[in-house]
């Protein structure tokens, strides 16, 4: 049976486009270093035979009588026409230069996509001798952080000359990962949904959620991108995480966590909000997982003032690993369903939704959203002849986004900020206090 070429949105698909434009472009821009020359007719070689193994790289938003669907173009003439849209050598940019880097990802992170009749992705190859680099931006409503990822996997191993493999299309819907296996779990569920709920609310109460020194905006504006180098080595940090018992990622997340109660020094209800997002592909019954799209759901934590750095990470294991748990027994599902409905409303209602909620304040307050890919080296293929020297992801996000990565025994953080609410000031703010939270962490862990 042959692949379908038109190919229905799923929730978060549809929320991306109701968005779009009124929130900024909905692209994941990545920034990839290489250690390495590569030639410039290899890279676009390469991206050109991604816009083949990868079929919804080939894709555009189609309207239908009632709403709007992803057609999938085939490979043919009119590809080839586009590609030459979608792939560019960006001249005028020193790829030995973070800064220069920088600006380009900064430029690129409010960039429109055109998704009605161009390719849904742009790249820009940097040249240079030894490091050149490569700006690659998709339109989120193609996939997710693990779909990019994914991509950026099958470039390197093309870059050392191993063939692409081609990906699948995967139906879009995330009804299997959430939705009761049984018709009669439902009532349990509901119930269980509802005093989780409950429970949410009654730890939050009387709660002041710390932010950024933020100036009040109906509006969203651009995006800026802020690079920062973590003053501690990958394997320091490895260290001090086994020293408490967990992982650099939830202890990366208790340090983020005190930096943002750091910030509100003097206030003893202080809360920092950490929104998290979760991977619903490891809830889809065995074997059924898809392996492109968009398949993403999120949860918040809340780290309060703890007597010892032990005792916060001790605290938000427990919270994430109770999220987590409500994932797995499906308790998510009479508000992710809700959610489903709401592509019903049509694009134009929920737009005005969407709008409306900035404009009235009614987003919920939260500290950030952290999303920590933590160690990448896996991204290079064995035996490579070309290696990532630095990569830098980020996405647009109505709030404080931190994106953590680990890469030749260094760790990264790329910062996004809405310029219409979060001064720069602000952001480095937060990289001061960060770095001092670290600082303080290593040398309270340090032998007396």
């Amino acid at each position: 049976m042959a692949a379908p070429d038109l190919i229905p949105l799923n929730r978060s698909e549809h929320m991306y486009w109701a968005a779009e434009g009124y929130l900024g472009p909905i692209n994941i821009p990545f920034i990839l270093r290489f250690d390495a020359p590569v030639g410039t007719e290899l890279m676009r070689q390469t991206m050109r035979e991604l816009a083949t193994a990868f079929p919804r790289m080939r894709g555009v938003i189609e309207p239908t009588a009632f709403s709007y669907k992803l057609r999938l173009l085939s490979d043919e003439r009119q590809i080839d026409q586009l590609f030459d849209d979608a792939f560019r050598v960006q001249q005028g940019v020193d790829a030995s230069s973070r800064e220069a880097l920088r600006a380009l990802h900064d430029e690129f992170m409010n960039h429109t996509i055109c998704m009605e009749r161009g390719l849904p992705w742009v790249a820009r190859f940097v040249p240079h001798p030894t490091q050149p680099a490569l700006l690659f931006a998709i339109n989120h409503i193609i996939g997710d952080g693990r779909s990019m990822v994914q991509m950026l996997c099958a470039i390197m191993a093309r870059l050392s000359g191993q063939p692409m493999t081609a990906c699948q299309i995967d139906n879009p819907t995330m009804l299997p990962a959430v939705m009761p296996l049984k018709w009669w779990q439902w009532p349990a569920n509901i119930a269980r949904w509802w005093r989780n709920s409950r429970a949410d609310k009654a730890a939050a109460s009387g709660r002041h959620i710390v932010t950024l020194k933020r100036h009040p905006s109906t509006r969203y504006t651009t995006t800026g991108i802020c690079y920062h180098d973590i003053p501690c080595p990958a394997d320091t940090m490895k260290a001090l995480a086994k020293q408490y018992g967990t992982t650099v990622n939830t202890l990366l997340t208790a340090i983020v966590g005190n930096t943002f109660l750091a910030l509100a020094e003097q206030d003893p209800k202080a809360t920092a909000a950490i929104r998290i997002s979760v991977d619903l592909r490891r809830y889809f019954p065995k074997r059924s997982a898809p392996e492109f799209g968009n398949f993403v759901h999120s949860f918040t934590i809340l780290a309060n003032r703890q007597a010892s750095m032990g005792e916060q990470i001790n605290d938000l294991e427990n919270q994430v690993k109770t999220h987590l748990a409500r994932y797995a027994s499906r308790d998510y599902a009479l508000p992710l369903l809700f959610y489903e409905l709401l592509p019903l409303l049509g694009r134009n209602l929920f737009s005005y939704l969407i709008f409306n909620s900035k404009a009235k304040g009614t987003l919920p307050t939260l500290s950030c959203h952290f999303s920590n890919l933590g160690a990448c080296e896996f991204i290079n293929p064995k035996n490579a002849s070309v290696r990532l020297h630095e990569l830098w992801p980020a996405t647009l996000s109505t709030v404080f986004l931190i994106g953590a990565v680990i890469l030749n025994g260094k760790q990264f953080l790329c910062l996004v900020h809405q310029h219409d609410e979060i001064p720069q000031e602000a952001v480095e703010a937060f990289r001061t206090e960060f770095d001092r939270q670290i600082q303080h962490v290593m040398k309270e862990s340090q032998p007396t």
